[in-house]
């Protein structure tokens, strides 16, 4: 019997941890799905910011002579946000105008190997392979971070192509995806943390639902075994009192 309840037990652990498991596990596929949406939500967007500096970029400097300066003075607005960064590629992949001025005059490659792994490297060559190949587009990629505290971060990229009569321009507008992600992971944290606490005051309750059940079985317990003893006690009774009478009927029978 104790070996069964034991069993009981233990299955019901095991389906409980499994529930509990199966919630978690639904939780952070919705939470990626709804993540992975957001980005390319952002993307999108980020692709027309692009495409819209580019347009404003290609109907206004064409015939200014020095036109990284006048590039810089169009895409000031964009670079004033916190998380947001643009610069601008010639068709040799030369930085043309960036908000930081050590980067003017560079190959974004170079920049990029001096902070990137191999596959993170392998990734910005591709996409650079597909600003040659494409009017605009988009990307996720490790990228140098602005901030000297960090060497590299993750970043959304978007790009749009200013048409010139000797090349083209490619207009890069950036983002950090920190900006964009660490809002919906705290909302998963806080998600996370009132379903713990949930979970708690479900076990607390539990608990208590158990403990007033058991008090109840035992108390159930105790009255039948008192009413079984009662009624014993009334059959002894009963008993001595028939064996009393016969003794008094029958004296002789007693000697």
């Amino acid at each position: 019997m104790k070996k069964l309840r034991n069993l009981r037990n233990l299955l019901l652990i095991i389906c409980f941890i499994s529930v509990v498991c199966v919630i978690i596990t639904l939780g952070w596929v919705n939470h990626v799905d709804f993540e992975r949406s957001v980005i390319n939500a952002e993307l999108r967007e980020l692709e027309i910011i692009a495409k819209s500096a580019s347009h404003d970029i290609e109907n206004r400097v064409l015939e200014i002579k020095q036109e990284p300066l006048y590039i810089e003075k169009l895409v000031r607005h964009i670079n004033q946000e916190a998380s947001f960064t643009t610069f601008v590629l010639d068709n040799k992949h030369i930085i043309v105008s960036d908000p930081i001025k050590a980067h003017i005059g560079r190959n974004i490659f170079q920049i990029g190997s001096e902070a990137l792994s191999p596959q993170e490297l392998f990734n910005l060559k591709v996409f650079l392979e597909k600003i040659d190949a494409n009017i605009s587009g988009t990307a996720q990629l490790m990228f140098p971070a602005r901030d000297r505290g960090e060497k590299k971060e993750m970043k959304l990229f978007a790009f749009s192509r200013v048409h010139r009569p000797e090349g083209f321009y490619s207009v890069v507008v950036t983002e950090r995806l920190s900006a964009l992600i660490n809002p919906i992971h705290r909302n998963l944290r806080d998600i996370f943390v009132l379903f713990g606490l949930f979970f708690f005051l479900l076990l607390i309750l539990g608990y208590l639902f158990y403990r007033n059940q058991k008090r109840k079985f035992q108390l159930e317990i105790t009255s039948r075994a008192l009413e079984i003893i009662n009624k014993q006690l009334h059959c002894e009774i009963e008993d001595y009192r028939c064996i009393e009478k016969k003794l008094k009927n029958n004296p002789r029978g007693a000697k």
